[in-house]
């Protein structure tokens, strides 16, 4: 008679093989993991797949833990029996699994002791997911689990790579669905003979057609047998992986339209044709044509590059011959290159600014003229500044820009200019600080020791016995005179270029100034800075300290303000600094050269020095005071001290 022992493992078996054997797909999941739970005695049983789209991550499919099922849970496979059981093919533990994978918390926060799972496998070997079983107790039958699971994997592994081939299955016909939804053609299946096997069409009355009669119909009674004979006649001598293309043109209530049809094989011995209404595109071209012979009289007299650009295929469609004269490249050559004119040829920097333009010109009015600068490279590799000028030219149907009509100017010159003055204004201001600087050093090192001096042989001659007592009372006022000399020359000094400035930085040196700017002008300025800014390279420390002083120099002069904040904070990409007042404001700011006459030189001086930094100056003046604001990329070494 069979032992106990032999016969449990049997009776195990056939237990869940019946309870599993009508099921398929997720009911069948859910029935094994139950199945396996209550006979092998178990506190879970789970059935996992491996994500698809996440690198090392298992999605359950079902759990059970002998009360209630669970699914759509997501765990990480590092570091888990499970990741054991998916590379070495099985994982048993009749205890100690949680010492033997210490980084797995949910074994912790279950209870877990014991652990035996396999690997679910495709047809063709790869790992799909793991089927394993776990209890709160260590177990003794571990060849039991053991062969049970490893007989069930191989039903759960087809299972599973069932479920993913009808999941792969129903996402792409979804996808074919949206295809064909979003397709405007009209497609028709045909035979050898003509006759229509399938058809479909978004809009059937587009070719004076209806869904009633088609399928089974010769194509010559769907279409014109002129336009059915040249779609026949071409499908005869096709070639496999090629595609035969006709064109022709029908009158659809009282208008010509104009249609093109591409037919492939379909199989052995069917063809699938595609019809496409071209109408729209014939029309353009049409258009386009006197457009172009419209501009072509125009670009005979201009000295600029006329283009017209289209914005849906993204090439330009036409150009002048002072194209050459702008780029090095002839009208044909920027025709070719199609549309890789501008992704070849843009400045990067400039390139990632076309979807901005783009918003752009879907705001713009009939007429608008819009202006943008950029760089393209030209044919002998260097970089040209063009100023361009343009304006829609046509739109699709829904009102939307198709072309852009514009002229471009070469002002790479102009721009070499602007740079030449700005790397003059830059070595200007360099100069000016280097100066001060000098002059600084002079006076506190030279004349401040000289007037030290003056006043120790001044003391010295007041001390003397017999001194007539008027000339000792001058003597005094000389030495008195001496010493504010003395501090202001100390001062002027600390003005023209703080010693704190080097010694302390930005930060140390808007503290010692902003104390002394309070006792000099009464004013009272308030000071909030950021304690994570730290030490900048001494050029940017510099210009941003004489962009303060600045500041508060034209809060004395124009805005009458006795109060005044200076913020200074910095983030990962900028340091920002705001220097406000609640005054009159500025005369006039609506536009730069009137600036400068609002508040003498010192905005312009300002706005130089952030610029050679990269940086901006943002001013808002009104009868309730101003805001200055300047900004200082971070994102290069040079603006970090070393």
């Amino acid at each position: 008679m069979e032992s106990d022992a032999v016969r449990q493992p049997d009776d195990r078996l056939r237990n869940i093989a019946a309870g599993v054997s009508a099921a398929t797909g997720e009911t069948f999941f859910r029935l094994l993991t139950q199945h396996l739970c209550l006979a092998l005695k178990m506190d879970f049983a789970c059935i996992g797949e491996l994500h698809e789209k996440k690198q090392g991550v298992v999605q359950t499919i079902e759990m059970f833990d002998g009360v209630q099922f669970s699914e759509g849970l997501e765990y990480m496979l590092a570091g888990t029996p499970c990741r054991e059981a998916v590379t070495a093919g099985r994982c048993s533990y009749a205890r100690g699994v949680q010492g033997a994978f210490p980084l797995d918390q949910m074994l912790v926060d279950m209870g877990i002791q014991s652990y035996f799972g396999v690997a679910l496998k495709g047809s063709t070997g790869e790992p799909m997911g793991v089927m394993s079983v776990m209890s709160r107790s260590a177990v003794e039958n571990v060849n039991s689990a053991e062969t049970i699971l490893s007989i069930f994997a191989a039903r759960a592994s087809a299972e599973l790579e069932r479920r993913r081939s009808e999941r792969a299955l129903h996402e792409s016909e979804i996808r074919n669905r949206a295809i064909l939804n979003a397709l405007p053609d009209t497609m028709f299946v045909l035979d050898r003979q003509g006759v229509i096997q399938d058809f479909y069409a978004k809009d059937p009355g587009q070719m004076n057609l209806t869904p009633e009669s088609i399928r089974g119909s010769k194509l010559e009674a769907v279409l014109t047998p002129d336009f059915a004979g040249l779609i026949l006649q071409s499908s005869t001598s096709l070639e496999a992986d090629n595609a035969a293309v006709v064109e022709y043109s029908l009158q659809v209530s009282g208008q010509w339209r104009y249609y093109e049809a591409r037919t492939v094989h379909f199989g052995d011995d069917r063809f699938l044709s595609i019809v496409r209404d071209v109408t729209g595109r014939r029309r353009a071209e049409s258009d386009l044509k006197e457009s172009q012979l419209f501009a072509q009289r125009i670009a005979d007299t201009t000295p600029n590059v006329l283009f017209v650009y289209d914005l849906i295929e993204r090439c330009n469609v036409y150009a002048n011959e002072r194209s050459i004269d702008a780029i090095g490249y002839t009208p044909k050559e920027v025709e070719e290159m199609g549309q890789n004119f501008i992704p070849q040829l843009m400045h990067p920097e400039d390139f990632a600014l076309l979807p901005a333009l783009a918003k752009k010109y879907a705001t713009l009015e009939d007429g608008e003229v819009f202006e943008s600068v950029f760089r393209l490279k030209h044919k002998n590799g260097q970089w040209r500044w063009l100023h361009r000028t343009a304006t829609v030219f046509s739109r699709m149907t829904d009102g939307s820009p198709k072309q852009i009509l514009g002229a471009v100017t070469d002002i790479t010159r102009f721009k070499e200019s602007e740079r030449e003055l700005q790397e003059l204004s830059a070595r200007l201001l360099s100069a000016q600080d280097e100066e001060r600087r000098r002059i600084a050093r002079e006076l506190h090192d030279a004349t401040g020791q000289n007037l030290t001096a003056m006043g120790l042989h001044l003391e010295t001659i007041e001390r003397s016995e017999g001194l007539d007592p008027d000339i000792k009372r001058v003597i005094g006022e000389c030495r008195r005179l001496c010493k504010v000399s003395q501090n202001e020359i100390r001062t002027l000094s600390y003005l023209l270029h703080p010693p704190e400035l080097d010694l302390l930085g930005l930060v140390g040196a808007l503290r010692w100034y902003v104390e002394g700017f309070e006792k000099r002008t009464g004013i009272d300025v308030r000071l909030d800075i950021r304690q994570d800014i730290g030490r900048l390279s001494s050029d940017v420390e510099t210009d941003l300290f004489r962009v303060v002083q600045e500041a508060l120099t034209n809060i004395v002069r124009h805005s009458g303000s006795k109060t005044a904040v200076i913020r200074l904070q910095k983030d990962e990409a900028a340091l920002i600094l705001q220097v406000e007042d609640s005054g009159r404001g500025l005369p006039s700011m609506t536009d730069e050269a009137q600036q400068g006459l609002a508040a003498g030189v010192g905005i312009p001086g300002m706005r130089e020095r952030l610029r050679q930094h990269r940086g901006s100056l943002e001013i808002i003046s009104s009868s309730q005071g101003t805001i200055l604001t300047g900004i200082v990329p971070l994102g290069s070494k040079e603006h970090r001290r070393v």
